[in-house]
């Protein structure tokens, strides 16, 4: 037992012990990059889509459907002929919209899509617009690269059966 004459206790030995750490100094702080960052490819969406954008005004609800249709333009444009007819014929079928009317915004925007961006091949995969009153708007975007460099696709002439 532990009483004020013997510290032995459940404390151990009352006489000082040496540290056997070494402390190492603080890490070096990292250099900061101060070259100037391009822009991303959420920055590169909302420049894209900036004419649409503009007809929706405040509203929070047509913004997001103007990036929606921005969007099915985008992806498109850089998937093809046979993608655009079908974005043609899905904005055909929203209610209001005119085959002039969506003929018109197709090729406008997917000219805008090969002015602006010629090289850019992420297609988008999902997006979330946010807004609120603290942080105004947010805009997180999820793409992957439908035609990395040096990939091509395979030939389905090229392909053989085997076993058959």
């Amino acid at each position: 037992m532990s009483s004020s004459r013997n510290r032995h206790g459940a404390f151990g030995t009352n006489k000082p012990r040496p540290i056997g750490r070494v402390f190492d100094p603080a890490p070096k702080p990292q250099p900061i990059d101060d070259k100037p960052k391009g822009p991303t490819f959420a920055d590169k969406l909302i420049q894209y889509s900036q004419p649409i954008l503009e007809q929706a005004g405040n509203n929070h609800t047509a913004a997001k459907g103007a990036m929606n249709v921005a969007i099915l333009i985008w992806n498109a444009a850089i998937e093809g002929e046979e993608k655009i007819a079908a974005a043609k014929k899905t904005l055909t079928a929203l209610p209001g919209a005119t085959s002039t009317q969506v003929e018109e915004l197709v090729t406008t925007m997917v000219a805008r899509k090969n002015e602006l961006f010629p090289e850019e091949k992420l297609s988008v995969t999902n997006f979330v617009l946010k807004f609120s009153h603290r942080k105004g708007a947010q805009f997180r975007v999820t793409a992957v690269n439908i035609n990395p460099e040096g990939v091509k696709k395979a030939d389905l002439s090229d392909i053989v059966k085997v076993g058959g």
